[in-house]
């Protein structure tokens, strides 16, 4: 590839990358960002995102190694990271019967506990 092309090829990524940015508002860029610095951490430990209890408030990921079949259906199955601020996240452990069980976190502190979290089961 030659000098004039690689440059051409670099002037158009600088352009579509800020288009790209652009076009969010500032509020949203920022929630985007957040809820993937989440992602980027938890999905390669093994989480998965949850697209039955995901909505467009909020975005939720289950960790399956957690999960119980208890038959409680009032009983949370698997733990359970979800966002509703990507600030703030919530955890809810398996077994958990109520919102009042959730645990809210900064993403330090939910990164530092992963582990913890991680290793919690039912009983």
């Amino acid at each position: 590839m030659s000098r004039s092309s690689a440059a051409k090829k670099a002037r158009r990524k600088r352009r579509l990358d800020a288009r790209n940015e652009a076009w969010l508002p500032p509020e949203m860029h920022a929630d985007v960002k957040g809820v993937a610095r989440i992602a980027d951490v938890v999905i390669p430990r093994g989480w998965v995102f949850d697209q039955d209890y995901s909505t467009e408030r909020f975005v939720t990921w289950y960790y399956p190694p957690s999960g119980v079949d208890s038959g409680d259906e009032s009983a949370e199955a698997v733990t359970r990271i979800w966002l509703e601020d990507p600030k703030a996240p919530r955890v809810l452990l398996v077994g958990s019967t109520a919102a009042d069980d959730e645990v809210a976190l900064t993403v330090e502190e939910l990164f530092a506990r992963l582990p913890e979290i991680e290793a919690y089961r039912v009983g």
